[in-house]
């Protein structure tokens, strides 16, 4: 896994969302949903390894939702998908981004997909899971999130690497380009550049555990999640 990896992805992201992502959710909202404003749409799942991370995008693809829509245009209508620039690979799903070891796969009704352009009924189910790259590869996932909370809403986003053995929570932090530590290695001073206000502060949690000084040397394990979180005072 390279240095500065995630910072790299996520000036990738926000290039393509400000110059593609924000016309293509404003089209859906003002042609509206043929199918019925308020009915329910397709099912939708986003899992990585035994996490599902679809949050609240459910919604958003039942608001964008029309009669036999491809399934591609439904992805960038709602919002939830950010597709690269050659339209063939998906960047990000409910602002989850993958490192380069790992692809998006879908799978349609149990069935994985090639044809991004098969139309959706609403009665179908659509699942996103990351996927390793290499064929055969037996690779787990571990899960680092940035959490804004309601503060920064914008920075919050998920970045999914491959687990190895000596995986700790500090080298998650400093592998990913975008957070800067105290000189003593163990206190989050900023993440892109936000350095939080005097009523607010970076926490670290694995697993939805806060963690104290010491935990920043901890190892972590398959399928773990690590998340910086900025908290108000």
């Amino acid at each position: 896994m390279s240095a500065k990896w995630v910072w790299r992805i996520w000036l990738g992201i926000l290039i393509i969302a400000v110059t593609g992502g924000c016309s293509s959710v404003l089209d859906a909202q003002n042609e509206g949903n043929n199918g019925g404003a308020g009915n329910a749409g397709p099912a939708f799942s986003v899992r990585v390894g035994d996490s599902e991370l679809a949050g609240s995008s459910g919604g958003q693809i039942s608001e964008a939702y029309k009669d036999g829509m491809p399934l591609i245009e439904l992805l960038k209508r709602s919002g939830v998908a950010t597709l690269a620039e050659d339209g063939n690979s998906l960047l990000t799903v409910n602002k989850v981004s993958l490192s380069p070891e790992w692809i998006w796969g879908i799978q349609l009704n149990g069935k994985k997909i090639l044809d991004w352009n098969s139309s959706v009924d609403r009665s179908d189910s659509i699942l996103i899971a990351a996927e390793p790259k290499a064929a055969g590869a037996e690779q787990q996932p571990v899960i680092f999130t940035v959490n804004g909370g309601s503060e920064q809403p914008e920075m919050t986003h998920s970045y999914v690497l491959p687990y190895s053995e000596d995986l700790s929570v500090r080298g998650v932090l400093k592998s990913s380009g975008m957070v800067l530590l105290a000189e003593d290695n163990k206190t989050v001073i900023s993440i892109m550049d936000y350095k939080p206000l005097s009523n607010e502060a970076w926490t670290l949690k694995v697993n939805g555990k806060q963690l104290l000084d010491s935990g920043i040397d901890m190892k972590l394990r398959p399928q773990d999640t690590l998340e910086v979180a900025l908290v108000l005072r």
